[in-house]
């Protein structure tokens, strides 16, 4: 048994392990798999390495450090496993193996780095963006260049809606993703205004952070749980004072990790529990636009065919995919086009474009051909990671020939649209009433 973990932990996870049966359903479901074709870049292949280094059969470390760096963690396999292994448990047992280990392999990049620190200051994150856009034809270094090669344009202003209704469906709690409020500002408006027409009332809690996703991701567990706790902590006290109905995001990743907090901080039952009575709250602001007749808002298109890259998390991990689905289908004049491989995570995966750029590259290409395939105008997204990525993606295949949007922004605009149609058709039918009286 390998020493550096706690021998019940291993115990745990072997248990998870043994609930694979080692059938390959997730191999064409995992996005290094279909970019190398390679068993030790495979949710199986992994799972395989990770059980030799717990039963302390593993010879090469070297082996283990390739195969768990490279995966992106969009646990994608998770949904395509018949026998239900919770995948991410493992990935993360093994990565914290090897970082009790001193291993070097989820050190990252510079730039990687300094996301994950700046991550927890969102002012400090935003003041970055905002020089990089400055920076613009200025040479930059490799890591920063790639940076700013992700990053989209300046937004452009959002149209003003109607007045927002009263607030008759109760109160939400905003939580605000760090990467959302420092790049996509504007993403963050639209949803409020989305939610306010809706009938929502909208409260942004203060004293959140960054959920911490990244960080747990990329291994530094530690620091993914004090930032939990201090969101728990936030979230509690928000929900005391204002008794919310829900607590609403715009970031499929966030919204997904705030959902497991009671599995993140599960070693510390006090915590546990107190994530738990949150985690039921915790709402994709699609979910909570679409009632039990369809759609609160009307939306107007503009006949653009629109593909949508949905959140790995969103989908895989809270279940809540089909929202954002359900709002493109029934936006009046626009073609919502689903491609072949939609499902297919973008090669984002928090920090893993800036570690691992070849790959995510590799990855992101694959998708572009794919979404190519049903020629659309628009592509919409619902994670910041995903849209830095898929940005990038629109820019190395301009045959594609589509804008990348947030789903919010994009909504907005519709349901501006319809709003505008339906007060010109009720001032044509009042001159027309008008007209007919004596």
């Amino acid at each position: 048994m390998a020493q550096e973990q706690p021998e019940g932990r291993w115990t745990a996870i072997l248990t998870e392990i043994n609930h694979c049966n080692k059938c390959g359903f997730c191999l064409p479901s995992c996005p290094t798999y279909r970019l190398t074709g390679q068993e030790l870049h495979s949710p199986r292949g992994r799972i395989a390495m990770v059980e030799a280094a717990a039963r302390g059969e593993l010879e090469q470390w070297s082996a283990l450090e390739e195969a768990l760096t490279y995966c992106v963690a969009c646990r994608n396999c998770e949904t395509a496993c018949p026998s239900g292994v919770h995948y991410a448990r493992i990935l993360e047992a093994g990565r914290e193996f090897l970082r009790a280990r001193h291993s070097r392999a989820f050190r990252g990049s510079f730039a990687a780095q300094q996301a994950l620190r700046l991550a927890k200051y969102p002012g400090r994150l935003r003041g970055l963006v905002r020089l990089a856009r400055r920076l613009t034809g200025v040479p930059l270094p490799g890591a920063w260049a790639r940076f700013r090669a992700m990053l989209p344009p300046e937004p452009r202003p959002l149209p003003a809606g109607p007045p927002p209704r009263a607030a008759r469906r109760g109160t939400l709690l905003w939580f605000d993703s760090c990467v959302m409020a420092a790049v996509f500002e504007e993403a963050n408006r639209a949803t409020q205004a989305l939610l306010n027409a809706a009938g929502w009332r909208v409260v942004t809690v203060p004293r959140q952070t960054c959920c911490g996703a990244i960080h747990l991701h990329s291994g530094e567990r530690a620091q993914a749980l004090a930032l939990a706790r201090q969101n728990v902590a936030a979230l509690e006290a928000a929900v005391a004072q204002y008794g919310a109905a829900g607590i609403v995001h715009n970031a499929g990743g966030c919204g997904a990790m705030l959902t497991e907090y009671p599995q993140v901080l599960a070693e510390d039952p006090a915590w546990a529990a107190r994530a738990q009575r949150l985690a039921g709250l915790v709402q994709d602001f699609t979910a909570l636009l679409w009632g039990e007749e369809g759609p609160l808002l009307p939306f107007q298109g503009n006949g653009e065919r629109v593909a949508l890259q949905n959140s790995c998390h969103l989908v895989n991990v809270a279940k809540a995919g089909q929202a954002p689905v359900r709002l493109l289908e029934s936006v009046e004049g626009d073609t919502y086009v689903p491609y072949y491989g939609q499902e297919i995570c973008c090669g984002s995966g928090g920090v893993y474009n800036l570690n691992h750029t070849d790959w995510a590259l590799g990855i992101l290409d694959q998708k572009m051909r794919a979404v190519a395939t049903v020629h659309p105008t628009r592509i919409v997204v619902n994670n910041p990671g995903c849209h830095l990525q898929m940005q990038w993606g629109a820019r190395r295949h301009p045959e594609v020939g589509a804008e990348v949007e947030h789903l919010a922004t994009y909504l907005w605009r519709s349901y501006v649209r319809a709003a505008a149609r339906a007060s010109s058709e009720a001032t044509a039918m009042e001159g027309t009433a008008a007209e007919g009286r004596p």
